[in-house]
């Protein structure tokens, strides 16, 4: 009996949005359902392909590059929905390297704000603190900040 009241949650649940496996896990158990309760509705859910972790890594690392974040913010995400070590590389792996696009995009969009400022330094500045907290490596930031006309020293 208490299965079929936990395995209509979990179906709830999904049913509007994609879930990791431990996501699922947290859920339900936060609705006070027994640990082996659990355990048998999350290995029926993922027999009958509603979880599934390797999926959900590629699909959620894709939507957060998709959303121009980088390499350490999705994985700091993946981590953080209970992914594996193994799916969360997996998932960067497939991505790609599709990272300094990202950066590109990411900066042209902020450059419009940015250009507000007058000060060079400060510019550039906000320029490195708003591409960090979107996770791109320093070597990209800076590489790029180099490259990009609107955050060059005059000379």
């Amino acid at each position: 009996m208490a299965n079929n009241e936990v395995l209509k949650k979990a179906f709830d649940l999904l049913s509007r949005r994609a879930h990791s496996t431990q996501e699922l896990r947290n859920k339900l158990y936060k609705r006070e359902f027994s640990k082996s309760d659990i355990d048998t509705v999350i290995a029926e859910c993922e027999r009958l392909g509603l979880l599934n972790d390797k999926l959900f890594a590629n699909d959620y690392a894709a939507e957060l590059s998709g959303q121009g974040k980088g390499r350490f913010k999705i994985k700091m995400k993946l981590r953080s929905k209970g992914l594996s070590e193994e799916h969360t590389e997996k998932a960067l792996e497939k991505l790609g390297d599709c990272e300094q696009e990202n950066a590109e995009n990411a900066l042209n969009r902020k450059l419009r704000s940015l250009m507000h400022e007058d000060d060079i330094n400060k510019r550039r500045q906000k320029a490195y603190r708003f591409l960090a907290y979107r996770g791109f490596s320093s070597d990209i930031i800076t590489k790029l900040m180099d490259n990009t006309e609107e955050l060059q020293y005059t000379r």
